[in-house]
């Protein structure tokens, strides 16, 4: 017989103390969870810079293909004073956020011209959108060393067409995707990539202050900080889902941000896939909405993702970081610091998972019907990992 068998009372007080052991555990956990809610909750409607997060939209209106062919007739025959007719109009599946069609202006007043339309969606993945980023892009880089398409025509309020949109020139060649790079001739991607970074030095040497992009800044906060509120915004909405790395890097990226030594249009966007490549030239660079004032940093950051080349962390799969700096400096003039460029690769890495919630939005709340936003969720565990690294590096 046990000690406790023989003494009834101590039997049961080590009853009582079990049982309030494992109900104290047990209120514990419950407590420990509700913390946890509560701490998910309270990032979620975090009051510092994320105040002004964007509200649940409406139910949108799906673009319809035939109406905006039927419009764009319209708008083409106004604006040229000759009646123009759309043929071999046909959306493309370029992009992942602007609708793109391509299609022939035909009218007895001119040759026939091939032109591209752009169509920001009420559920693309940046809604609600801004044609004017492109269109000053498109304006002011026109005879500049950075090669952008012809611009014909654009409406921000949509008022013609039922949505924002603009029409510039097609141009010839082909857009390289970025994980088929291993596929091309290793001496060929090595001519296009420093053609891309001789590119990107030109448009960092352009004076912002002779451009149209200075009537973007809003109010006194700097840019750079704003763009981070924007992205910590998208992370903190309902629907987005919640990673504590997510939260809280967010918050470091926005309070150790650099002031940039000197501040350039930045492309926003600028990577392999965003150009068009005609007989190993580039013709053309893509994808100017995210362009405004700000760090150049930003761009090459962005350019060296390697989910931009094909995993590899070498820019285009064959240029290594220290000769894309290089190249890079000699072209531009502008000395890379390698703290700021650590930076903005973090930050290159937060902005990705903010994109990817988007899309996910996009597509679940929206119901934007493009499948491919909604395997891009899947890229978010790598991509949280590669931002902790980066956090590391540039702490």
């Amino acid at each position: 017989m046990s000690a406790l068998g023989r003494h009834p009372s101590r039997a049961a007080a080590a009853d009582r103390f079990r049982q309030d052991h494992e109900v104290g555990a047990a209120r514990r956990e419950v407590a420990g969870l509700y913390e946890v809610r509560q701490l998910m909750l309270e990032a979620a409607k975090r009051s510092d810079d994320v105040r002004d997060a964007v509200p649940e939209p409406a139910r949108p209106v799906v673009v319809n293909d035939d109406a905006v062919r039927l419009a764009l007739a319209q708008h083409l025959s106004r604006i040229s004073g000759s009646r123009t007719e759309i043929v071999s109009f046909g959306r493309k599946s370029s992009g992942f956020s602007w609708i793109t069609y391509a299609f022939v202006a035909r009218s007895a007043a001119e040759a026939d011209r091939k032109l591209i339309l752009r169509v920001g969606p009420p559920n693309g993945l940046f809604a609600p959108y801004s044609v004017l980023p492109q269109v000053y892009a498109l304006q002011a880089l026109a005879n500049s060393g950075v090669p952008v398409p012809a611009l014909v025509s654009s409406e921000q309020d949509g008022a013609e067409i039922g949505f924002p949109f603009f029409i510039c020139a097609h141009v010839e060649g082909d857009v390289p995707a970025p994980w088929a790079a291993s596929e091309l001739d290793a001496d060929h991607r090595r001519a296009i990539a420093r053609q891309f970074l001789e590119i990107l030095a030109s448009l960092h040497r352009i004076d912002p202050g002779a451009t149209p992009f200075t009537s973007l800044q809003q109010g006194e906060q700097r840019a750079e900080l704003r763009a981070i509120s924007g992205w910590r915004a998208s992370l903190a909405r309902p629907t987005a889902r919640y990673y504590p790395l997510l939260d809280w890097g967010g918050r470091w990226l926005h309070d150790n941000c650099p002031q940039p030594l000197r501040r350039t249009i930045v492309h926003g966007d600028y990577r392999i896939g965003n150009f068009i490549e005609h007989n190993g030239r580039i013709a053309s660079i893509l994808d100017w909405e995210l362009t405004h004032l700000g760090d150049p940093h930003e761009d090459l950051a962005w350019a060296m993702m390697p989910t931009f080349n094909a995993r590899s962390r070498k820019l285009y799969g064959v240029l290594e970081r220290a000769e894309v700096v290089d190249l890079y400096q000699r072209a531009s003039g502008i000395a890379v610091s390698d703290k700021s460029l650590a930076f903005y690769e973090a930050h290159a890495l937060y902005q990705a998972a903010a994109i990817q919630m988007c899309a996910v939005r996009a597509f679940e709340v929206d119901r934007f019907n493009d499948m491919r936003l909604a395997v891009m969720a899947s890229q978010m565990p790598s991509i949280v990992r590669a931002f902790e690294r980066a956090l590391e590096a540039a702490a």
